[in-house]
């Protein structure tokens, strides 16, 4: 557990953070170079639509270790 002030974060929570952090620059990064001057859609639409897969990702992410860490700690009782 890592205490930031008087926030406590467990592993789920702070790796969530980062994976969402690094998905994000990801994003964004990927939506400029996905951008050509003959294509309609503006850059912004294709930052929406990139952040938002970052986003699911990071709630499928964020379920799927919160089971993992809920059965861990099941099987040690």
């Amino acid at each position: 557990m890592i205490q930031i002030g008087r926030y406590k974060f467990g592993f789920a929570p702070l790796s969530m953070i980062v994976v969402f952090i690094v998905l994000s620059v990801c994003a964004i990064v990927a939506a400029f170079h996905q951008t050509r001057p003959e294509w309609s859609m503006p850059v912004s639409y294709s930052i929406i639509i990139n952040e938002g897969m970052a986003l699911l990702t990071t709630l499928v992410y964020g379920i799927f270790v919160h089971f993992t860490i809920a059965i861990i700690n099941r099987l040690r009782k």
